[in-house]
């Protein structure tokens, strides 16, 4: 049975401990639970959501998952290895800078892609026309012949294209949000196409959202 906690500020088991614990059921944090759950790591997620957009089909592939919904659960941070936080959760996030202050490493998806990738990537940000672009360069290196998938920001979550077969090339599209957790990118060609005003709820000015997207180049 699915283990579902709401509500919760604080869970009673001083014997509580997680390998790694996801922020976030969206789609990114699905594709997380399922990467890492597929590796034998012990996991647990948690959302500030009463009700994800992913929880039914949480439910319907790991009947036995740990989830703590209604607010994000700050004792099962501190009591995990490692965190993934989804890109739509700021590091500005109380409990996760919390988490940081604890020495906890908080990463996202796109990082652990990078450190088990084994193709060259080839990685387009922008605050306009970054999904076009994308597509357009994973059609051009295919008719190239060379075998391409294509993910990150757009249609197929980065750590799912980890489950077939090795190809020639990833063409991922990045997102300010998820470079602001990836460290290790190195990828063998990267573009930001363009920067606009653009989620300045999240950034403190245009500067700082300007230094973000520049990690793509990292």
């Amino acid at each position: 049975m699915l283990c579902i906690e709401k509500n919760m500020s604080k869970v009673n088991d001083t014997d509580l401990h997680y390998d790694v614990v996801i922020v976030g059921l969206g789609k990114t944090g699905l594709s997380c639970f399922r990467y890492l759950s597929n590796q034998g790591l012990n996991v647990a997620i948690t959302d500030s959501r009463e009700e994800p957009p992913e929880l039914l089909e949480l439910k319907a592939e790991f009947e036995s998952a740990s989830v703590y919904l209604g607010q994000i659960n700050e004792q099962v941070l501190l009591a995990s290895d490692q965190i993934i936080l989804s890109p739509g959760v700021s590091l500005d996030n109380k409990s996760i800078k919390l988490s940081i202050e604890n020495n906890i490493p908080v990463f996202g998806d796109i990082e652990l892609f990078c450190q088990k990738a084994q193709a060259p990537i080839i990685a387009v940000s922008g605050s306009n026309g970054k999904s076009t672009v994308t597509t357009i360069v994973a059609e051009m290196t295919r008719l190239a012949g060379l075998k391409t998938y294509v993910g990150g920001n757009i249609g197929i979550p980065a750590l799912d294209l980890l489950s077939d077969s090795t190809p020639d090339l990833y063409v991922l599209e990045l997102s300010s949000f998820q470079l602001e957790t990836t460290y290790s990118l190195n990828a063998h060609a990267s573009v930001v196409l363009n920067v606009s005003p653009d989620h300045m709820d999240r950034y403190s000015s245009l500067k700082d959202y300007v230094n973000t997207k520049k990690r793509i180049y990292s």
